[in-house]
C-alpha cells in the first residue's frame, strides 16, 4: 500500500481554547494495523479522537499498511531489513519530509508512537509547524534485559545513549536535561544496564513537550532519572475496543477449564512459563489456547508437544478483532505471564471487557486488574501452575471474577483515553520549565 490520504485543512494556527477541536499528526513506526498492541492503542486513539470531533492524519510505514476509513493517512518511505519484525521497522527521516507535512496539513500537535524514526521525524514535523510534539513510551525497554540479555545490553550501549541527543538535533531544541543516575531499587532491578537506560530515555523524554505511559512506574523512573520532567509526564491507559465489552460467553458449560493466552509470541511474554505451568497441572480436565504469532512459535509448539495431559491449541495471528475477542470471552481464565516488562497489559483490559477472569504475575501492572477479577500469583513456573489450579478447582470464584471483570472493564473505554489525550495536547502546548 502506497499514497496518501490529506484531512482536509480547516483553519490554520493552533487551536487552544478547550472546546476547539485539534488536528492531530500521529507517527508509528509499526506495521500499522496489525504489529501488536501498539497499533491496537492508535487504532483507539484515532476511532475516538475522531469521534470527539479532532481530526486526526496517520503517519505510518508502506509495509503492510492498511488505511483507516475514519481519517486523514499517509504511508511513509521506512528502513526495515527483509523478514525481520515490526519493531525493527523505522520511518525515513528528513528535514524536506517534515516540511512538506507541515505545510500541507497545519497540524496543531504531533504525536509518536515509537522510539525510532517515528519520534524523530514527528519532532522535525512539529519544529516546522511550530507545535507541540507529544511522545508514548508505549514500551519498556528497561524489562527486555531480563529475556534479552545480549541485544538489550548492545542497545543500552549504542542507540538508547545517542537517542535522546540525535532528538535534540532533530527538534532543533537546545540545551541539555539535568540527569542522573535514578536511586531507587526498583529502577535497577532488571539489569546493571538498567539506571543507565532510565537516564538515557529521560533524555529522549527530555526533548519532547510532554510524554505519556499507561504505567505509573514508567513516568515515575524518568523523572526520577530528570526531575526537571516533573509535570510532563501523564499516565494514558489504553482504551479497549469495543468488540470486548460486546462479546458474550458463546461456549457452552463444560467440565474442561480453558485458558487462554493472548499475545506477541516473544520471548519478553514468557509464554514458555504458561506453557509449563499448564504442563505442571497434570489434568485432563484442561485446555490451553494461544493467541499469537511471532518468533518463539516453533519453539513454544515443540515446548507444547512435550505435555502430557490436557490440550494446547494455537490459534496463530487472528486479524478480527471480533474474533480475538470471542476467543477471551469464551475462556474460563486469562493468563499473562509477561512480567517487568509490559507497560499496560493491554490483553489485561481487554480480558476485563470481556468480562473474564484473570491470573498475572506483574505486580506493577495495574489497568484492568484488581482484588475482585484477578489473581496474582509469582513469576515463577510453579506459582503460575498453583495459581492456575486454585482456579481450576473453584468455578464459584471464577464466576464471581467473571462479573468483577466485566464490572471494571466498563471503565476502560476509549473515550476516556481520548479525552486524556486530549488534555494532555493542550497542555503540552503551554510554557514549561
Amino acid at each position: 500500500m502506497s499514497g496518501r490520504r490529506v484531512a482536509a485543512a480547516k483553519v490554520s494556527g493552533v487551536s487552544r481554547a478547550p472546546g476547539d477541536p485539534l488536528r492531530v499528526g500521529i507517527f508509528t513506526d509499526d506495521f500499522y494495523p496489525h504489529s501488536g498492541g501498539v497499533t491496537r492503542s492508535i487504532e483507539q486513539q484515532i476511532d475516538h479522537l475522531v469521534a470527539l470531533g479532532h481530526q486526526v492524519t496517520l503517519f505510518a510505514p508502506r509495509f503492510e499498511f492498511s488505511p483507516p476509513d475514519n481519517c486523514g493517512w499517509e504511508a511513509l518511505d521506512y528502513w526495515r531489513l527483509p523478514q525481520t519484525p515490526s519493531y525493527l521497522c523505522s520511518l525515513r527521516v528528513g528535514a524536506r519530509l517534515a516540511r512538506r507535512i507541515a505545510t500541507e496539513h497545519l497540524l496543531d500537535v504531533v504525536h509518536s508512537q515509537n522510539e525510532r524514526g517515528s519520534i524523530y521525524l514527528a519532532a522535525q514535523v512539529a519544529a516546522a509547524s511550530g507545535v507541540p510534539h507529544v511522545h508514548t513510551f508505549h514500551s519498556n525497554y528497561v524489562g527486555t534485559h531480563r529475556t534479552s540479555p545480549g541485544s538489550s545490553g548492545l542497545n543500552s550501549l549504542t542507540y538508547l545513549p545517542l537517542s535522546g541527543r540525535l532528538l535534540r538535533l532533530a527538534s532543533g531544541r537546545g540545551g541539555a536535561p539535568d540527569l542522573r543516575l535514578p536511586p531507587s531499587a526498583a529502577a535497577a532491578e532488571d539489569s546493571a544496564f538498567a539506571r543507565r537506560d532510565w537516564r538515557s530515555l529521560a533524555r529522549l523524554a527530555h526533548g519532547v513537550d510532554a510524554f505519556t505511559s499507561p504505567a505509573r512506574y514508567m513516568i515515575d523512573c524518568l523523572t526520577d532519572a530528570a526531575p526537571s520532567l516533573a509535570g510532563r509526564g501523564h499516565v494514558v491507559a489504553s482504551g479497549v475496543a469495543v468488540e470486548f465489552p460486546a462479546a458474550t460467553r458463546q461456549r457452552p458449560p463444560s467440565s474442561t477449564t480453558r485458558f487462554v493466552s493472548c499475545g506477541r509470541l516473544g520471548g519478553e511474554k514468557r509464554v514458555d512459563a504458561v506453557i509449563r505451568a499448564f504442563g505442571e497441572l497434570g489434568r485432563e480436565d484442561a485446555e490451553l489456547v494461544i493467541i499469537g504469532d511471532g518468533p518463539e512459535l516453533s519453539a513454544l509448539q515443540q515446548l507444547a508437544a512435550q505435555v502430557r495431559h490436557g490440550h494446547i491449541q494455537f490459534l496463530g495471528h487472528v486479524d478480527d478483532v471480533s474474533d480475538i475477542a470471542q476467543q477471551v470471552a469464551d475462556a474460563d481464565v486469562f493468563v499473562l505471564a509477561s512480567y517487568h516488562f509490559d507497560t499496560q497489559g493491554m490483553v489485561l483490559a481487554e480480558a476485563a471487557a470481556a468480562g473474564t477472569p484473570i491470573l498475572y504475575c506483574d505486580e506493577r501492572l495495574s489497568v484492568g486488574v484488581g482484588p475482585d477479577n484477578a489473581l496474582l500469583t509469582g513469576p515463577s513456573v510453579a506459582e503460575l501452575a498453583t495459581g492456575m489450579a486454585s482456579l481450576m478447582n473453584d468455578p464459584e470464584r471464577r464466576a464471581s471474577m467473571a462479573r468483577a471483570s466485566r464490572e471494571l472493564g466498563a471503565g476502560l473505554s476509549g473515550t476516556a483515553m481520548a479525552e486524556a489525550y486530549a488534555a494532555v495536547y493542550r497542555q503540552a502546548g503551554e510554557p514549561h520549565s
